[in-house]
């Protein structure tokens, strides 16, 4: 190559390098492509159909909030009345958390394994997997006799909505073009919602003391309906196949997902994602102008596994906002909302609980569904502050409305509370993880990120019937606390996602976090994406 014609832009100090003829034309820059690709009708159906997991997902989570399965007062009483305490009757207070709380150590077990398993078997694999513990889990449940069984039910059944939360989202993030991740990234926290809302239309004629099991084993349905559909519909994640060595695979994949003559930009701008960080900082050289995925290393950099590059100093920003983002989502309190809601309404004088927990659930549909668009107005990060700001007012709410038992009041600022949320934290924090990491480490990054969101969220679903029965009606004041730090955290860390590659997202990161590090770099030339050592 010809360095003759070098010279140096006294401006910006970047050497700017006459290409040869070869490479007069490149391709089209990625930037310009992307908003112009149309996907096909697959990639849809591809969503669609991978979020069938996500509605067991919402469906196990609310489907014990119903005080006519679980009321203290009814379940501690001898003789116990007809039409009360329907679940197992004579069950403990300490026997219901456990059920409840079951789930989500299913949950983390399901989230920590999945990472791995989906980097070594692929995406579509792992999630055709995951299927057999949706199925064991319902029919565990469905047909228990005692509430121990039922437990270990529940711990199946939350090893798979941890599997589902773990590869899913990354799954979509993959499959997406940048200007449609976050918009179609959505979907996944709209089916979980769904499935909080069926489960709440379900108690009003399953609410009997053999209906409880239909609602139990109703995610096997779910799980054959996927098996039936993933065959024919699922693509294997193309960032994937490119990541394991198999580019004919993943072409083939990006002419479903967005016609031939799509493939060469899909192409582009995955390689860009998949581009390494780290030895893009210590010496590799990118060829993009030429259109070619390679990345020739710098002599000392060596292979990392997953896990050590995810705690390596140029990804650990990344990784603890991810794990930040995933605490957030759980610690602000909306788990107390879903598994206990009905005992909220209890305490506030609601005759019938199950009209107060279906109105919740109807309006944390609805948020969820114009999520995406509000994003595309204001950025993930600014709306999510905006939902951090309603839920603390819904917080003061619902403690003043306790307070004064007028319960037409706490369902007002319940279900402002889960509106809030469900416009902005509940579905944007998904696609915020996942878009932090970069393709090579994205499974195993949201797999511990998920992992800890389901520790929290045990946290929550352990600690917040102890919690309301010692502060009775400021139940709710503990999450005024959570819900202005985690206001704090996304203010002065968390970077916005939306409409951005991976790489601009971790070129981001890079200028915030590496301003101190002041070594030889290998950087692109003025106009130029050749590179140069400066």
């Amino acid at each position: 190559m010809d360095f003759s014609a070098s010279m140096i832009n006294s401006t910006s100090g970047y050497v700017w390098v006459a290409p040869t003829p070869m490479v007069m034309m490149p391709p089209p820059a990625v930037e310009e492509e992307v908003a112009v690709v149309k996907p096909t009708w697959r990639l849809y159906a591809n969503i669609l159909v991978a979020v069938l997991q996500a509605l067991q997902f919402g469906w196990s989570t609310s489907q014990m909030n119903n005080s006519i399965f679980n009321n203290e007062e009814d379940c501690n009483a001898r003789p116990i009345a007809p039409g009360t305490c329907l679940m197992f009757p004579g069950h403990t207070k300490t026997e219901w958390t456990i059920a409840v709380s079951s789930w989500i150590v299913g949950g983390m077990i399901g989230s920590l394994l999945t990472g791995r398993v989906s980097n070594k078997l692929g995406r579509k694999p792992t999630m055709m997997a995951n299927c057999v513990f949706m199925l064991a889990g319902g029919a565990v449940q469905a047909t228990a006799s005692t509430i121990t069984i039922f437990t270990i039910g529940r711990v199946f059944a939350g090893i798979a909505a941890g599997g589902s939360t773990a590869v899913i989202p990354g799954f979509i993030g993959e499959i997406c073009p940048p200007h449609l991740r976050s918009k179609l990234g959505v979907c996944f926290q709209i089916s979980i919602t769904l499935g909080h809302l069926l489960v709440a239309i379900t108690f009003f004629f399953a609410s009997t003391s053999t209906g409880w099991r239909y609602i139990a084993g109703f995610p096997i349905i779910l799980a054959s309906l996927f098996l039936l559909l993933a065959p024919v519909v699922l693509v294997e994640s193309p960032a994937w196949l490119l990541m394991v060595n198999k580019p004919k695979e993943a072409e083939k994949e990006l002419a479903r997902l967005f016609g031939e003559d799509n493939v060469y930009t899909a192409k582009k701008w995955i390689n860009q994602q998949q581009e390494d960080p780290e030895s893009k900082r210590e010496g590799s050289v990118r060829l993009q102008d030429l259109g070619m995925s390679m990345i020739a290393p710098a002599p000392d950099a060596g292979q990392k596994s997953s896990l050590s590059r995810l705690f390596s100093s140029l990804l650990l920003p990344q990784m603890l906002t991810a794990i930040g983002v995933a605490g957030a989502q759980q610690l602000t309190g909306v788990n107390a909302v879903f598994f206990y809601s009905s005992g909220i309404f209890k305490q506030a004088g609601l005759s019938d609980s199950r009209i107060g927990v279906l109105l919740v659930n109807f309006v944390n549909v609805l948020p969820t569904l114009v999520c995406g668009m509000l994003a595309a107005r204001v950025g993930n990060r600014m709306l999510i502050l905006y939902g951090f700001v309603g839920m603390l007012l819904s917080a003061v709410g619902i403690t003043v409305s306790l307070v004064a038992s007028l319960s037409p009041l706490a369902i007002v600022f319940v279900a402002l509370y889960v509106t809030t949320f469900g416009a902005s934290l509940g579905p944007l924090a998904w696609g915020v993880m996942a878009d932090l990491f970069p393709d090579d480490v994205r499974a195993v990054g949201c797999s511990i990120c998920v992992g800890c969101s389901w520790l929290c969220s045990l946290t929550v679903g352990l600690v917040y019937p102890y919690l309301a029965a010692a502060l009775d009606n400021y139940s709710f004041v503990p999450f005024m606390y959570t819900i202005t730090l985690s206001f704090l955290f996304f203010f002065s860390i968390v970077p916005d996602t939306y409409g951005k590659t991976i790489q601009e997202i971790q070129d981001e990161f890079n200028a915030k976090w590496q301003k101190s590090k002041k070594k030889p770099q290998w950087r692109l030339s003025g106009n130029s994406q050749i590179p140069v050592l400066g």
